[in-house]
C-alpha cells in the first residue's frame, strides 16, 4: 500500500512556513536562572499555561482568573493563588490590572487580573522586557534560629557541673510504702 503524501505546509512571501505554530518557549539562560529553579512543579505549570496565552504583542492583557488556573492545573483555588503568588515573589509576572469579584454590578460577574509576563515588553511595544526574574536571588537561609551571642562556646569553667540524683534503696521504698498503707487504714 503506498503512502499518503503530506500536505504541503503553506509558505509566505519570505519562504517561511505559515499554519498554527504557536507555541510556549523557554530559553535555556532562563530555565537555567535560580529563580526557575527555586520554582515548584506548579508554578513551572502555571508559567507554561501563561505562556502559551501571550501571541506576541498581547501582554499585559494576559487574562487568566485563580479559578480558570485552577481547573487548568486541576488543582484547588487556594493552591492557585499560592502559585500566582510565588510566579510573582520570583518576578516572572506581575498584575497589570488587579481584578475583583464584586457582586454589585449589573453583569454579576467579576474581572480577572490582567498579567504582564516580564520576559517580554508590553504590547506592541518593541525591545524586551524587564526579565525580572534574572535579578532574583534565594534569600541567605540561617542554620540556626538560636542568637548568635549564644552560640559560642563559653570558656572552661563556666559550666556547672550536674549533680547525680541518689536512687533511694528498695529497703527506703518499701518503708515508704509501710507508712502510707497505715494512714490509709487509719482514716477508713
Amino acid at each position: 500500500m503506498a503512502k499518503k503524501p503530506r500536505p504541503a505546509r503553506r509558505v509566505n512571501v519570505k519562504g517561511r512556513s505559515e499554519g498554527s505554530g504557536h507555541h510556549a518557549r523557554f530559553y535555556a539562560w532562563e530555565i537555567r536562572s535560580p529563580a526557575y529553579r527555586s520554582l515548584s512543579i506548579g508554578a513551572r505549570a502555571l508559567l507554561i499555561e501563561l505562556k502559551a496565552l501571550y501571541f506576541g504583542n498581547n501582554n499585559g492583557t494576559l487574562f487568566l482568573s485563580v479559578r480558570e488556573a485552577a481547573i487548568r492545573l486541576n488543582c484547588s483555588k487556594n493552591l492557585a493563588a499560592k502559585l500566582f503568588i510565588e510566579l510573582q515573589d520570583r518576578g516572572f509576572l506581575r498584575p497589570n490590572v488587579v481584578g475583583a469579584f464584586n457582586l454589585k454590578t449589573e453583569s454579576r460577574r467579576g474581572n480577572a487580573t490582567s498579567w504582564i509576563l516580564t520576559e517580554f515588553s508590553i504590547g506592541d511595544a518593541k525591545g524586551v522586557g524587564t526579565k525580572d526574574f534574572m535579578h532574583w536571588r534565594p534569600p541567605i537561609k540561617k542554620h540556626s534560629t538560636v542568637p548568635v551571642e549564644v552560640q559560642s562556646v563559653p570558656p572552661t569553667g563556666t559550666v556547672p557541673f550536674k549533680l547525680r540524683q541518689t536512687v533511694p534503696s528498695t529497703v527506703t521504698v518499701l518503708a515508704e510504702i509501710d507508712d502510707r498503707r497505715s494512714l490509709l487504714e487509719v482514716h477508713r
